[in-house]
């Protein structure tokens, strides 16, 4: 995937997601971060790395619903800065697609130090578009883009359900 079309791609997500949360009665900035964190806890549970007890693992169609939430939380945030995902960062993100890159994140994550060192900095520290940033890099890893934009649209659409339906 190229810069721009991976920009374009987050642009029309974004959109999608200022649908989702037209439908929301309340909206409160520091409940979305919270529960932006609380589900980088629940991908991480999904994948299930440190339960080397589990004999049946989480199907990955589980596991990139609780990343989709992530997006969703994430751009519902970018939406409130009134801001897009840099193109910049799309190239960041891509120029990443690398061996020692991936190596990296990898170690960091199947050995439970996402949360010690990037999450808490990435959710509550930075801009949002660091938390974009690393959604990119968790799909890129174990997923693919494609898998996680289309796991975030059948997410977006049961979510305007259940806001219509008073979740």
């Amino acid at each position: 995937m190229e810069n721009l079309k991976l920009f374009n791609e987050l642009v029309k997500l974004q959109i999608i997601q200022h649908e989702v949360d037209k439908h929301m009665e309340t909206w409160q900035r520091e409940k979305i971060i919270t529960a932006l964190s609380e589900e980088f806890h629940e991908w991480y549970n999904a994948i299930g790395f440190f339960k080397i007890w589990k004999k049946h693992k989480t199907p990955v169609e589980k596991q990139l619903d609780e990343l989709a939430d992530c997006l969703a939380f994430a751009l519902s945030l970018l939406n409130d800065d009134e801001k897009h995902f840099e193109i910049d960062r799309c190239a960041t993100v891509l120029n990443r697609n690398n061996d020692q890159h991936i190596k990296l994140m990898r170690n960091e994550i199947e050995h439970g130090e996402l949360f010690s060192k990037r999450v808490h900095n990435t959710v509550y520290k930075q801009s949002v578009g660091f938390s974009i940033e690393l959604i990119l890099n968790i799909a890129m890893i174990y997923y693919s883009f494609e898998d996680l934009f289309e796991a975030y649209k059948k997410k977006s659409l049961v979510n305007i359900q259940r806001q219509k339906e008073g979740y």
